[in-house]
C-alpha cells in the first residue's frame, strides 16, 4: 500500500474517531451500552478500514465512502403519511418504525401483536446475562469493520423478544427510514436483536427507505433462533439512489430451528450486505434466497457465510441478479462444514442475467470442508437472454422489445413468488420489476 493510501486511510479512520467523540457528548449513550461502545470502538481501530485488496472486499470499492465525513443525523420530523405509504398490508397493525437507527413509538403501530412480543431497549437487554455475553462475544469476534463500527455509535437499539412457544401469526414490520440531508452527508447506525424463545414462531418483514438522499445507513440484525424455533422473513432494500447502505444479518441457530430468509435489493450508489449464520446444533435448516435488479450504476454486493457447526444440518442458497447499464453486482458466498458436522447438506445456485456489455457480474461460490459425510453443492452463472426463448416468442407476434421484457421479468419471478407474504410479492413485481420496462 502506497503512502497516499496510508495516508487517506488514517484520515477517514480519524474523522470516524472524532464523530464518535462528538456522539458520546451528544448523544450520551446509557450507562449500560459504554463498555460496549469502548470494545467496538477498539475493534474497529484493529480491523481498520479495507483497502482494495481486503478478502471481505474482493468486489466493493469503499474508497469514496470512507473519504466522506459524515455528520450525526438531526432530529428531522416524519410524517405519518410517509410510513404509512411503505407499511405492506400484511402489517397494517404490526409494525415498528426506526428513525435514524432510534426507534419511534410515536410513529409505530404494533396493538395487533403487542401481547405476543416483548420490546426491550437494548441498555435494558444487556442487563440479562445472555445478551450481555452475547453482544460481548460478537464484539471480539467480529471481522467486519462497519458492524464494529455500528456497536461503537450503539445508542437506541432495540430487542425484539418473542417468549417459549409464542406463534406470533400476524407478520411483524420493521421500517427503517433514513431522513437523509439537504447539505452534508449524515450517517446512523440501526440496531435490531430478535430472540426467538424455545418453540417460538415468527414472520417479520424489514424495509429499507429514504426521506431524502445524502447518508449511509449502516445496520445490524442479530436473529438469535432457539431450539424448535422458526422465522421467516424478508428484506427489502429500496433507499434513495445516492445513499449507501451498508447492513449486516448475523443469525444464530439453535437445535431443529428453521430459517427462512429472502433479500431484494433495488441497489443505489453503492449497497453491502452482509450476511452470517451460525448453524450451532443439530437439525439446523437454513433457507436463503435473493434477487436484485439494477439499472444504470447502481451496485449491490452480497458477502455470506454459513458456519455448519454440528451434524444433520441443511442450507439453501438462491442468488438471482439481472444487470443492465453500468450496474455492477457481486456474490462472495462460502459455506464452511467444520469438523464434527456429518451428514451436513448444502445448495448454493448463483445465477446472473447480464443485459448490457458495460454491466459486470462477479461471483466467488466456495465450500471449505473439515468432514467427510457431507453433500454439498455450488454453482454459478453468467449469461444473456436466451436466444431460442426470444425467438420463439417473436414467432409468436411479440416485439423484441416486449420478449426480452417478459423472459427477464420471468427470470426475477421466479424466485419473488417463493416469498410467503403476498403484499410483498405483489410490490416486487410492480417496483422492484418495474425497471425493467425502462
Amino acid at each position: 500500500m502506497t503512502t497516499t493510501l496510508v495516508d487517506a486511510t488514517d484520515q477517514a479512520e480519524l474523522a470516524i474517531l472524532n464523530l464518535h467523540k462528538k456522539f458520546m457528548s451528544e448523544s450520551r449513550p446509557p450507562e449500560a451500552l459504554l463498555p460496549l461502545n469502548e470494545a467496538a470502538l477498539q475493534r474497529f481501530e484493529l480491523l481498520k478500514f479495507p483497502h482494495r485488496k481486503h478478502e471481505m472486499y474482493t468486489f466493493v470499492n469503499t474508497k469514496e465512502l470512507v473519504s466522506t465525513v459524515f455528520s450525526l443525523p438531526p432530529e428531522t420530523p416524519v410524517s405519518k403519511d410517509f410510513i404509512k405509504s411503505h407499511i405492506f398490508p400484511e402489517c397494517e397493525s404490526s409494525y415498528l418504525v426506526i428513525a435514524d437507527g432510534v426507534f419511534r413509538d410515536d410513529l409505530s403501530d404494533y396493538s395487533a401483536i403487542k401481547s405476543a412480543i416483548n420490546l426491550v431497549p437494548i441498555e435494558e437487554a444487556v442487563a440479562q446475562s445472555e445478551i450481555k455475553e452475547y453482544m460481548a462475544d460478537t464484539i471480539e469476534k467480529e471481522n467486519d469493520v462497519f458492524a464494529s463500527i455500528n456497536t461503537a455509535f450503539l445508542s437506541r437499539g432495540t430487542m425484539i423478544d418473542v417468549p417459549r412457544k409464542q406463534q406470533v401469526e400476524t407478520p411483524l414490520q420493521i421500517l427503517h427510514v433514513s431522513t437523509g440531508s439537504t447539505s452534508g452527508k449524515v450517517t446512523s447506525h440501526p440496531r435490531i436483536l430478535v430472540r426467538l424463545g424455545e418453540m417460538a414462531e415468527l414472520k417479520m418483514i424489514v424495509k429499507y427507505v429514504g426521506a431524502q438522499g445524502n447518508y449511509f445507513v449502516n445496520s445490524v440484525m442479530d436473529l438469535l433462533v432457539g431450539e424448535q424455533a422458526g422465522i421467516t422473513y424478508v428484506q427489502v432494500q429500496e433507499d434513495a439512489m445516492d445513499a449507501w447502505h451498508f447492513s449486516k444479518t448475523r443469525v444464530v441457530q439453535g437445535q431443529n430451528s428453521r430459517v427462512s430468509a429472502f433479500n431484494a435489493f433495488f441497489g443505489n450508489q453503492l449497497t453491502r450486505h452482509h450476511f452470517e449464520a451460525h448453524l450451532k446444533d443439530v437439525g439446523v435448516e437454513l433457507k436463503l434466497n435473493s434477487v436484485s435488479v439494477l439499472t444504470d450504476q447502481e451496485q449491490v454486493h452480497n458477502f455470506v457465510r454459513i458456519h455448519h457447526e454440528a451434524p444433520h444440518g441443511t442450507s439453501a442458497q438462491v442468488f438471482k441478479n439481472i444487470v443492465s447499464g453500468k450496474s455492477r453486482s457481486s456474490i462472495d458466498g462460502t459455506v464452511i462444514v467444520n469438523q464434527g458436522a456429518q451428514q451436513t447438506n448444502s445448495d448454493q445456485l448463483i445465477n446472473n442475467l447480464m443485459l448490457s456489455d458495460n454491466a459486470h457480474a462477479d461471483t466467488k461460490p466456495n465450500l471449505m470442508i473439515f468432514a467427510d459425510d457431507v453433500k454439498c453443492t455450488h454453482g454459478a452463472t453468467v449469461g444473456q437472454l436466451d436466444e431460442d426463448q426470444l425467438f420463439y416468442l417473436k414467432t409468436r407476434g411479440l416485439i423484441e422489445k416486449v420478449a426480452k421484457e417478459l423472459l427477464t421479468k420471468s427470470f426475477a419471478e421466479s424466485i419473488i413468488q417463493t416469498i410467503e407474504f403476498p403484499g410483498v410479492v405483489e410490490y416486487l413485481e410492480n417496483n422492484l420489476l418495474k425497471k425493467l420496462e425502462a
